[in-house]
């Protein structure tokens, strides 16, 4: 007997689940590149408030959950900027990581994009983060912009995939 998989739209009473999958996949990572309250917004999501999420659903964010057996362990966020569409959050519970998750919602957000018809996706990352960098690389995406910050050490970066 299988896994039961679905993506499913994020309703507002969904949220604060979501809330603890961005929690728990981002936390490592927090720690990992010292990111703090006084360095990073909401401590790169793991601190981010429910009103912040309800604002970026109200704001146009289009929000989804990925449910294995009924339980939440993925989140995905997207938005659309002209003929770009936006990965805010590929967010995989630690437990569940390495296992496809991530590439079933990439290759979900590929979809989406060519539906809503646009051309290129694109997603801001943290560029020292070489294992996540590979597997975006992997999938097709290119660094096309690199930030540095006084307050933290990483390096911020944009990846673009043309479509």
């Amino acid at each position: 007997m299988g896994c039961k998989q679905m993506i499913i739209d994020v309703s507002k009473d969904l949220l604060p689940n979501c809330l603890d999958v961005l929690k728990s996949s981002y936390e490592d990572s927090a720690v990992a590149f010292g990111m703090t309250e006084e360095n990073c917004p909401y401590r790169g999501r793991t601190r981010l408030p429910l009103k912040e999420l309800e604002k970026e659903r109200n704001n146009g964010c289009i929000m989804y959950a990925y449910l294995l057996n009924d339980k939440m362990v993925a989140f995905l966020s997207l938005s659309v900027r002209g003929e770009v569409l936006c990965i805010n959050d590929i967010a995989v519970m630690p437990d569940y990581q390495n296992q496809g998750i991530g590439n079933k919602l990439l290759h979900f957000s590929k979809s989406k994009a060519k539906e809503l018809g646009c051309q290129k996706i694109r997603l801001g990352m943290i560029d020292d983060n070489t294992k996540l960098k590979a597997w975006y690389e992997s999938h097709g995406f290119k660094t096309i912009d690199l930030k540095k910050y006084d307050t933290v050490f990483y390096t911020v970066g944009t990846m673009e995939l043309s479509l």
